[in-house]
């Protein structure tokens, strides 16, 4: 990596309170520069006011990163007569590295400290979550992947799930496995948005990618009005007398009331089936249930199936249409 030039951070200023008898130190404000290069030289310069200093002073150095949160001790800098210090550092650490000078004071200084923080860069790697589907039936488990790249010293993610109109939580943690993969399971009811978390390491920013996976509504549906039960081709019938209606109920789930649903009626004959009719959109009633009828006065040893869709408006946003199962039956004289 090339050298890049020096680096001038700043600190707020540290002053002591100042007396009418003494001059004491005090660090005004520097100004900052530019974020430094992992591995590359840096300069932080200060300095002090109320000079001059005599020969052979020196602030105390201090710095804190990723690697050393508590601190470490550099090389005293050499106090110039006018005050000003500079400090050489090659960071091996990236992200924010503080250093915290700290001028001991003298006969006529007031000790003082003050602290700048440099941002040095970290490299990326390749973080990445997918799911093993776009889209799932309701309550249909996804299998959750997260991938993390080459690293220096950080091997932990995080799997974060937010469900729409829900609150992110975390489902997952851990170190990935030897292919660089943290899998989970997650429970779908809607549309989800999954995201992976890597807080950085010493070398490596850190990275918070998202995916996204659908699901459908249920539609749970039963006919009423039949009086009795059969089987053709293992298929379970419903059997109606001819002067009843067969009625189709049906509830979405989750609750959305005030949106639509439709039914579909198909006919067995000549070895297949045939819609006979297809309704148009009915609204959910406040406990999100709605029914269709169909009168059987000239269906006489007939066979038919009726099913609902649910059909999601703009204002859905949570879930796909659905259709829901067939539904069979028959009517007898």
């Amino acid at each position: 990596m090339s050298e890049a030039p020096p680096t001038h951070a700043a600190a707020p200023t540290g002053a002591g309170p100042q007396s009418l008898d003494a001059l004491y130190a005090a660090l005004p404000p520097w100004d900052i520069g530019r974020p430094s290069d992992r591995a590359a030289q840096l300069t932080v310069s200060g300095q002090l006011s109320a000079a001059p200093y005599s020969s052979g002073e020196v602030v105390h150095v201090v710095k804190s990163d990723l690697a050393h949160p508590a601190g470490v001790a550099l090389p005293d800098a050499p106090l110039s007569a006018d005050g000003t210090f500079h400090i050489a550092d090659v960071p091996q650490v990236g992200g924010a590295n503080t250093y915290t000078v700290t001028y001991a004071g003298d006969s006529t200084h007031q000790a003082v400290s003050a602290s700048a923080t440099v941002q040095v860069s970290r490299s990326a790697t390749a973080v990445s979550i997918k799911t093993d589907a776009p889209s799932y039936a309701y309550g249909g488990t996804a299998k959750v992947t997260a991938h993390l790249g080459t690293t220096y010293n950080g091997r932990t993610l995080a799997i974060y799930a937010q469900p729409y109109g829900g609150k992110k939580a975390l489902i997952e943690t851990g170190t990935v496995d030897s292919h660089g993969d943290l899998a989970t399971t997650y429970k779908l009811t809607r549309k989800t948005t999954f995201t992976a978390a890597f807080a950085g390491d010493y070398r490596y920013a850190p990275a918070t990618p998202v995916t996204t996976a659908s699901s459908y509504a249920k539609v749970s549906e039963s006919l009423s009005g039949y009086y009795g039960s059969t089987h053709y081709a293992g298929l379970l019938y419903r059997v109606y007398h001819h002067t009843a209606e067969a009625k189709l109920n049906v509830t979405v789930t989750p609750d959305k009331a005030g949106q639509c649903v439709q039914f579909q009626i198909q006919r067995y004959y000549g070895g297949a089936w045939h819609t006979q009719s297809t309704s148009s959109c009915r609204t959910l009633s406040t406990s999100s249930t709605g029914y269709a009828t169909l009168s059987l006065t000239k269906a006489v040893n007939s066979k038919f199936r009726m099913r609902a869709e649910y059909v999601h408006s703009s204002k859905d946003t949570g879930n796909l249409s659905t259709w829901g199962a067939w539904q069979y039956f028959t009517v007898r004289q």
